[in-house]
């Protein structure tokens, strides 16, 4: 066991090979398709891939107890569910407006740009975040359930439930030929801009206190650099703020939305003064 820090660096090294071969894959797909919008589909499993191998390395007969059982469950049900949801909601459309503006940025020589850029990134960055599964998987003690496991599990549930309902409503609200506004401001998205991003938030965060009891003093700060990881990508840069950027210029009824609506945590609507909300 080659450990860093506390971390296992032995065991995280057995998921690169197929992180990087389901990258490479993608790429040449991407070639073939010219769109590179796969990577995104691809997001989520290459993340389940990576806790399957982490569990095969450590044996099924150690590793597949209660608890971790039903740590790979709800790490499967939401990784299945989001790259389904994300491959259906794309089919027949385009290469979405962020990727086409990388594709002008990055040529000419997108091709080869791209493989280092997009897919090599992600596999990077997937395999980064998926020391917390390593840790929550690779303690090898046959854990008893407890109360960080109940507590884990419901705030998962919470925000999985959050994080479907917003996209379903956001989906069902894009399908419509007549609507009465551009924005979609009911429902979730009556109480926070990026709903579904809060309850993706709260999936990371249920995964870290579910794994609470099978980290040690030294893997605990590990548990902690995944959420942090991705709050950095919803909020800052791949997210609310890159996305928000562009809606404004589309939109003029989403600079209303933006006064009177939270970012990103649910809170009651502001009242905006001379309007009836």
């Amino acid at each position: 066991m080659n450990l860093f820090l506390g971390l296992d660096i032995q065991l995280m090294l057995e998921a690169v090979p197929l992180i990087l071969l389901i990258a490479l894959s993608a790429w040449l797909v991407s070639l073939v398709i010219e769109d590179i919008r796969i990577i995104d589909y691809l997001w989520s499993p290459m993340l389940l891939v990576s806790a399957l191998v982490y569990a095969y390395q450590i044996g099924f007969e150690i590793s597949l107890n209660t608890v971790n059982l039903v740590f790979l469950l709800m790490l499967a049900v939401w990784a299945l569910r989001l790259s389904t949801f994300l491959l259906l909601r794309g089919r027949n459309l385009g290469e979405e407006r962020r990727y086409k503006a990388m594709r002008q940025k990055l040529s000419p020589n997108f091709a080869i740009k791209s493989l280092f850029n997009v897919f090599l990134f992600r596999a990077l960055l997937i395999w980064i975040l998926s020391s917390l599964f390593a840790v929550a998987l690779g303690s090898g003690a046959s854990l008893s359930w407890n109360y960080w496991h109940t507590a884990g599990a419901a705030l998962w549930m919470a925000g999985f439930t959050m994080e479907v309902l917003a996209d379903l409503q956001l989906y069902r609200f894009n399908q419509l030929v007549l609507r009465d506004s551009e924005t979609l401001s009911s429902g979730l998205w009556r109480y926070s801009r990026h709903p579904n991003y809060f309850g993706e938030c709260c999936v990371w965060c249920g995964w870290v206190v579910f794994s609470i009891p099978s980290a040690s003093a030294a893997t605990l700060p590990w548990l902690l650099l995944a959420p942090m990881i991705m709050i950095a990508l919803l909020l800052k840069l791949s997210g609310i703020g890159h996305m928000e950027r562009g809606i404004t210029e589309r939109r003029l009824d989403y600079r209303q939305y933006i006064e009177t609506t939270s970012a990103f945590i649910p809170w009651k609507p502001a009242q905006k003064i001379g309007t009836d909300l």
